[in-house]
């Protein structure tokens, strides 16, 4: 008892303490907190009003854009909290910009030439003509990263906070108006996904990053800018390569399950099922990982002996959220995709509770994910990136070919990613030179008590 006080005094007062590590936590949390509250309501509501087939169409298309418009930066957007100049940061800024344009122009000239070709080769017919929307939309996805990245190198926090939650609710809103009075399509997921980036980006840009017009003013020589490309080299080596493995890795079974036969309506089962596993990772990565990256940057450059415990203390705090979230959604997830969303997504909800097993690894391991780029170990990262899109898609092809039954597939997708992510968890705490048999112990013995307590309330008490 008188260690839980003592600690609930150190967070209290790092609470109150301006611009420390709990207090930028604590912003970022309460951003997630009200973006999350706003999701769900309207996570009901637009259940009710598009169908799984609209979301299958719209969760293809999205593995386009989120794959091409987070690799268009080249990975660079990631370095802002890196240079210890202004005017190196000025120049990065300035690349980045550059390369996201160019990016999204060959796409978009690639989309009018072979666009229809490229769709139809992997049976994404069914998108039709919003093929040529990918790269307009990529580029806006891009520039909403640039800011996002920018704010966080300037430490606002507060304002992420009111301005982040402020885009939701305004998409959210006009996601419905549009669904409900003018088409129920998939114009509608296209049409709040370009507003989304577009006001977030503007908002950002306009009322958060105070120095926005002076930086864009800046010049820069052609030698500036190639100085600054091979200082964080690394980005595009291996960051950009990685992002894009991973984003698309992220979405390879709503790529490949059409390609592997199943209609698209399977796909929007898979896409909406994510949209509350989703929910905790976003919060944990807003509320927590990029906070903890500026920390750990600053502990990695001057007292480097502290960086060991911060990290186990926070991968502790975040175990238990993600147990108690994972049980929840593996208790519920049918009953409340099926009462809440109408007998049609019912799938969809079975298809969370499978997958569930999967995120709670990949919850307890993203946050800390960012030492990889503070400790300079991105060939590494990028390796596991390429290890784990191989494991993805073998457990998609191969389950394919055991089964034809899309739940059962899912359960193999499942275990695999999560033995996966379990071993990248301990690889990464053997980096800081924490002890991984102590990390195993603790997340091997209570994820088992925890989950056999789980399965007996539902097979015996829920039931």
């Amino acid at each position: 008892m008188k260690s839980t006080r003592d600690a609930l005094k150190e967070i209290l007062a790092s609470l109150r303490l301006s611009g420390s590590f709990v207090q930028n936590s604590a912003w970022m949390f309460a951003s997630s907190g009200i973006s999350i509250l706003i999701q769900f309501v309207f996570f009901t509501v637009l259940a009710r009003i598009y169908s799984p087939l609209v979301y299958g169409i719209f969760g293809v298309f999205n593995v386009y854009v989120s794959t091409l418009g987070n690799a268009a930066t080249l990975g660079y957007n990631q370095a802002f909290v890196l240079p210890k100049s202004d005017r190196e940061f000025s120049a990065l800024l300035r690349l980045t910009g550059w390369i996201a344009i160019i990016f999204s122009i060959i796409v978009f000239i690639i989309s009018l030439i072979a666009g229809k070709t490229i769709i139809g080769y992997f049976n994404h017919d069914e998108i039709g003509h919003w093929v040529y929307w990918i790269a307009p939309t990529m580029l806006l996805l891009s520039f909403d990263r640039i800011t996002a990245d920018w704010a966080i190198r300037n430490k606002e926090f507060r304002k992420q906070t009111l301005w982040s939650t402020s885009t939701t609710l305004m998409v959210k809103s006009f996601n419905v108006w549009y669904g409900a009075y003018v088409s129920a399509t998939t114009a509608g997921l296209v049409y709040t996904t370009w507003l989304q980036h577009l006001l977030r980006a503007v908002f950002y840009a306009w009322f958060i990053i105070h120095d926005f017009s002076r930086k864009m003013s800046d010049r820069f020589t052609r030698r500036e800018l190639m100085h600054v490309a091979r200082i964080y080299k690394e980005y595009p080596l291996y960051i950009y390569w990685g992002n894009v493995i991973n984003i698309f890795s992220n979405n390879l079974p709503a790529a490949m399950l059409p390609a592997l036969g199943f209609a698209m309506n399977y796909v929007g089962f898979y896409t909406y099922s994510l949209i509350v596993l989703d929910i905790p990772i976003r919060m944990l990565g807003a509320g927590v990982s990029s906070v903890f990256l500026q920390k750990a940057t600053e502990l990695s450059d001057k007292r480097r002996e502290e960086l060991p415990l911060l990290t186990w203390k926070l991968f502790k705090g975040i175990f238990w959220i993600s147990i108690l979230i994972s049980v929840i959604i593996y208790l519920t997830g049918e009953l409340v995709y099926a009462w809440l969303l109408e007998e049609k997504w019912r799938e969809a909800g079975m298809l969370a509770e499978i997958l569930v097993l999967f995120y709670f690894f990949r919850m307890i391991s993203s946050p800390i994910s960012s030492l990889y780029h503070v400790l300079r170990k991105e060939r590494e990262f990028f390796a596991f990136q390429l290890l784990l899109t191989a494991v993805r898609f073998g457990a998609l092809l191969i389950g394919s070919h055991l089964t034809a039954n899309f739940l059962e597939l899912m359960t193999i997708y499942s275990a695999a990613n999560a033995l996966l992510y379990l071993l990248f968890c301990i690889r990464i705490f053997g980096l800081i030179k924490f002890s991984p048999a102590k990390v195993l112990s603790y997340v091997l013995g209570w994820t088992t008590l925890v989950g056999l307590i789980a399965v007996v309330l539902k097979e015996f008490v829920l039931k």
